[in-house]
């Protein structure tokens, strides 16, 4: 769970040195997710053999498995890491990548990432190499995350609301 520190930190970070806020989102995130116990399903609609009793066995995480969003987390930092991110000790939803003076961050809830950074070509070379290994969708500037919209305005600074929000509350 990311911490609403952690949020704003890194919001600050951008809008402080003038750094792009990107939104990544990796499509079907959960069927990444390797299982490390053994998990058993009632065969689906469809798919029945003749001997209804037979039961699936998973190998991968499937959405509304309990363990899931674990294993999807387990496998995204598992590949963050051999990208040599180094995981924060403080928040373990934010990854830090550093080469020689450029640093990149990336803050990761389920399946939507924000990364930013002092270096554009690194973000874009970690993006790249990221969706060698899940299919991302590349949503562009950061808009809204978390129900938090952000609004970027000519001198660099952003207004963060949540009347979209609030709106979808009452609707």
């Amino acid at each position: 769970m990311i911490k609403p520190i952690t949020v704003r930190l890194l919001l600050t970070l951008a809008v402080t040195y003038g750094w792009q806020l990107q939104q990544l989102d990796v499509n079907n995130a959960f069927l990444n997710g390797i299982l490390e116990e053994e998990v058993y399903m009632q065969q689906p609609p469809g798919f029945e053999s003749s001997t209804k009793s037979m039961l699936c066995k998973l190998n991968k995480a499937i959405y509304g498995l309990k363990q899931a969003p674990t294993a999807w987390f387990d496998k995204l930092k598992e590949t963050l890491l051999k990208f040599e991110c180094k995981s924060s000790k403080c928040d373990p939803s934010l990854f830090v990548y550093s080469k020689g003076s450029s640093t990149t961050y990336m803050l990761v809830y389920v399946d939507d990432i924000i990364i930013t950074g002092n270096n554009p070509s690194l973000i874009k070379q970690l993006i790249s190499k990221l969706n060698t290994f899940f299919f991302l969708k590349d949503l562009g500037s950061l808009d809204y995350f978390l129900g938090i919209e952000v609004k970027h305005q000519s001198d660099g600074s952003i207004v963060l609301t949540q009347g979209k929000y609030i709106r979808d509350l009452l609707a």
